[in-house]
């Protein structure tokens, strides 16, 4: 088994307090992504994981063993890292079986390791080159098979496809993915890309400051959010949120605007809304929000829409292609049953 459990961990520079007191479990053979902005804390976490950061305080377990006094070779791990950390001077072949060969590996077991990974990561006519010989993405692939050879209890991944070009992390995303599938290895995945979070993991665990916000599946946090943090973090683009005040079933925007919500709440509110669920509407009317087009951006397959309506900027999300220009009016109408509310002040959600 290759539980990896985090109990109460906390982690300090100096007086400086990074960690603090995080709790969560990844089950044998699960994917899980740690998300969050930069400086949250999720590399430390994952390095505190793999032992290459120290502990200050709290627990981590690993296949049910208490790790946080071994060393990182130890704990039956393997890292691929955001820069490759490739030896410029071996062969790909060279690279991939090189820790193996520190721990004693023989030869055969080696070259027979590295070609069934080459083979899995589409490596076999690369085996003989030097990592600068290579592209970005084969040289990601060569650092993923230096993991596989191993054969870890754990992958962790620390934000591996943030140096690629944004086709390449497409295929990456799904190529990591087929490969979790295919070997079951638990795997812990970092990254500030919440649309990589999204389309790669069983579950997301949301930190903001070093403190856990949210964990549960991708669609768990995206359909409730547990706060306005998360509310705006996982989604993309991010939901509209809006100070607001609710009564008598409708939300009232600056006192002037207002359209029906499905709530029995009444008072000042943060009122959540995505952009896929304002709809275009043809004109004004009841329950219709009425404003100027501030922003276009025209995909092919999709128009995003910014709105300044009622003194607030709000995103908007068109599948279909409308009538809209720079400077133009446009009118929104919230779905029924797609609102979010959110306390005024902590922003934890009321609703």
């Amino acid at each position: 088994m290759a539980e990896v459990s985090v109990s109460g961990l906390k982690k300090a520079y100096g007086s400086t307090d990074v960690i603090h007191g995080v709790d969560f479990d990844v089950a044998d053979g699960e994917f899980v992504a740690l998300v969050g902005p930069s400086g949250c804390g999720k590399s430390t976490l994952l390095r505190m994981i793999a032992g290459l950061e120290d502990i200050s305080q709290g627990t981590i377990s690993i296949g049910g063993r208490r790790v946080n006094d071994v060393a990182p070779k130890e704990r039956d791990i393997a890292m691929v890292f955001q820069n490759y950390a490739l030896y410029p001077h071996m062969t790909v072949a060279k690279n991939m079986g090189f820790s193996l060969y520190l721990h004693g590996g023989t030869k055969k077991e080696i070259e027979r390791r590295v070609d069934e990974a080459a083979a899995m990561l589409g490596l076999t006519d690369y085996l003989d080159r030097l990592p600068g010989q290579l592209s970005g993405g084969q040289r990601q692939r060569v650092a993923m098979g230096r993991a596989i050879v191993r054969q870890p209890s754990v992958f962790l991944f620390d934000e591996p496809l943030s140096n690629l070009d944004a086709a390449l992390r497409v295929q990456m995303r799904a190529d990591i993915r087929a490969l979790h599938d295919r070997l079951g290895t638990t795997s812990i995945f970092v990254t500030h890309d919440q649309v990589e979070a999204m389309t790669m993991s069983d579950r997301i665990i949301v930190l903001k400051a070093g403190r856990l916000e949210q964990a549960g599946s991708p669609l768990d946090l995206y359909d409730r959010p547990q706060n306005a943090f998360v509310a705006g973090f996982i989604g993309s683009p991010a939901m509209n949120l809006l100070p607001a005040t609710v009564a008598e079933g409708r939300v009232v925007l600056a006192d002037t605007v207002s359209v029906p919500a499905q709530t029995t709440l009444s008072g000042s509110v943060t009122w959540g809304i995505r952009p896929e669920h304002l709809d275009w509407a043809p004109g004004a009317g009841e329950g219709v929000l009425s404003g100027k087009v501030a922003g276009l951006e025209r995909t092919g397959s999709s128009d995003l829409v910014i709105t300044e309506c009622a003194g607030q900027r709000i995103t908007a999300l068109f599948q279909e292609r409308h009538p809209i220009a720079r400077g133009s009016a446009i009118h929104l109408r919230p779905r029924p049953g797609h609102s979010h509310f959110f306390d005024a002040e902590s922003g934890a959600r009321v609703q």
